[in-house]
């Protein structure tokens, strides 16, 4: 649906999409390696789609509680409704998804499927004009009761066309793309795209809400921004303690699909720095782990199992280019051709025992088909080009310095406090560019005032991550236009990037799309409004009897699955 803004482990979806769909999957030796007190083998292997093996519904107990942990809440974001804006967040979402119904499920190798609790049918039933005909389970409702109807489904989808009339949403193409949203029954209704829509699927993984939530505009808004909406999944909220910051959950009582194995779900917003602790004191089930000391501590606690997959994050620097210094392209392609971009992928990856592959795009992931290189083949590694390009732009380099009408070119790139992942990326670029004579700062602020720096552009370098989707390239298109797009956080753009996209949204040919897709790439590299490092790996420590829940590429979540072994 979202695309996701991350540090660390956290992100911002983009609605429209899911899932950048493939890096290539390798064979078991990527995934469980390791139990309480034995080493887990580093891999230099492709790493698995799945870390964890299936476990049969049958062969999960009935019962438990899984603790899980985030690191920010929808109160602490300022929205429980999963389609607002302020809801964008990998933590919320993540927190929020064993409540969500959605018409469709991503699958092991990324390609989505209907999903039958919701939806009979989900098909393309036309192409001139192109028409996707939904048919409802018209057993599904609302935690009240209430039947989800072709009403709340099309009301879901006007208001997220809704940005202009003020609803506060994260944009997508795919709601700008759609022509008309027509009813046909309680339980059918049509999508009708005017002009072709390669991405028509997006329609599948976006939430569900009641149709007067939906109208209401000042509901949409701000009805939810400590109370949690009506729940359309296997699981309710049944406690919100926001002092002490923990949301508990319990089985839907009015779910028709599959009976969830769990008597409870808590999450917990517990800080990165304070994890690994609170995994080995059996506060926490789970451990996204990031570091080498969260590595050895999951390693160390008896009746862990350390899995790994293949990821859809990828890390990058990002330059503010409505400000001084990165308001030049000569600078910010010079700062790029100066980054080591390997020693980063390695100092990141290598120590959790997955590969160090540096990222060379700003759409596909790397084994994914349509992903070449480009950074690679427009930039580099350069340090006389990139001399060259501050020349060219009028500093001059003495004394260890470059300077230009009496100022020094230095930036300070910000991080989010106590989130290694994060700063160790600065720490790098910092000592790149000792090699390019330019200094490197690290502006460490609050981890929950580090987004809302960069949504008000203040800031001259950051680093997170793009957690990717099924559908990259249209979830890719606000990312960089137009330069006024909220998730546009250099806040510039190239003209020639919007008709492009729109060629790519409508070709319906695969290989003639991913053409137009490295068109994209070549001009985003031709203006470089940020440096893409490394694809993430996935790793995540669980308790060995947790069932199918840790880490996976593209899967989604099963939660009528989740449980502990018998």
């Amino acid at each position: 649906m979202l695309r996701k803004k991350v540090f660390a482990g956290l992100a911002i979806l983009s609605v429209g999409a899911l899932a950048l769909a493939g890096c290539a999957a390798g064979d078991s030796g990527g995934g469980n390696t390791s139990t309480g007190g034995a080493s887990s083998a580093p891999t230099t292997e492709a790493l698995p789609l799945v870390g964890y093996e299936a476990v049969a519904y049958d062969d999960i107990a009935d019962g438990g509680t899984l603790n899980l942990s985030v690191g920010s809440s929808p109160t602490d974001e300022g929205s429980w409704n999963p389609n607002h804006a302020l809801a964008a967040n990998v933590d919320v979402q993540k927190l929020l998804e064993p409540t969500l119904g959605n018409l469709g499920t991503v699958e092991e190798d990324g390609s989505w499927m209907p999903n039958p609790d919701y939806t009979t049918s989900m098909e393309l039933t036309s192409e001139s004009p192109q028409i996707v005909t939904i048919k409802l389970n018209d057993k599904a409702v609302f935690e009240d009761g209430t039947p989800i109807t072709a009403e709340d489904w099309k009301s879901t989808l006007v208001a997220q066309q809704g940005a202009e009339s003020g609803y506060e949403v994260v944009p997508s193409s795919i709601f700008a793309a759609i022509g008309s949203i027509d009813v046909v029954s309680p339980t059918e209704f049509t999508v009708t795209f005017p002009e072709p829509y390669a991405d028509w699927g997006n329609l599948a993984l976006i939430p569900v809400l009641p149709k007067a939530i939906n109208e209401n505009k000042d509901d949409f808004n701000t009805g939810y921004a400590a109370k949690p909406v009506p729940s359309a999944g296997p699981y309710v909220i049944d406690k919100i303690d926001n002092d002490a910051k923990i949301y508990t959950m319990k089985p839907n009582p009015k779910w028709w699909g599959q009976a969830p194995k769990l008597e409870s779900l808590t999450f917990k917003v517990i800080a990165q720095e304070s994890l690994p602790q609170a995994f080995a004191n059996d506060e926490v089930d789970a451990l996204e782990i990031n570091t080498p000391d969260a590595l050895e501590t999951a390693q160390t606690k008896a009746g862990a199992v350390v899995e790994r997959s293949g990821g859809v994050t990828w890390a990058h620097v990002t330059f503010n280019g409505t400000a001084e210094p990165f308001d030049d392209v000569n600078v910010r392609k010079a700062v790029a051709m100066a980054i080591d971009r390997e020693t980063i992928a390695r100092v990141a990856n290598e120590p959790l025992g997955a590969p160090a592959t540096v990222q060379g795009q700003w759409t596909f992931m790397p084994g994914q088909a349509g992903y070449v290189d480009t950074f690679g083949e427009k930039i580099g590694s350069d340090l006389d080009k990139a001399k060259a390009l501050l020349e060219e732009s009028g500093w001059t380099n003495a004394d260890g310095k470059w300077t230009k009408d009496g100022k020094t070119l230095t930036f300070a790139v910000t991080v989010p406090a106590g989130t290694q992942s994060n700063i160790n990326r600065a720490l790098g670029v910092q000592d790149s560019l000792k090699k390019l004579d330019i200094e490197v700062t690290l502006n460490e602020v609050p981890s929950e005032d580090y987004f809302t720096n960069i949504d008000a552009k203040d800031y001259q370098a950051v680093t997170f991550g793009w957690q990717g989707t099924v559908f990259p390239i249209a979830s890719a298109e606000t990312l960089y236009t137009p330069a006024d797009s909220p998730q546009n956080y250099p806040g510039i753009t190239d003209d020639r990037l919007a008709d492009l996209w729109k060629k790519a949204n409508a070709e319906l040919d695969p290989e003639a799309r991913i053409k137009i897709a490295n068109q994209i790439d070549e001009v985003i590299a031709d203006y470089m409004p940020s440096v893409p490092i490394y694809p993430y790996p996935e790793v995540v420590a669980v308790d060995e009897k947790v069932a199918n829940y840790g880490t996976a590429t593209f899967q989604s979540n099963d939660w009528t699955l989740v449980g502990y072994t018998k």
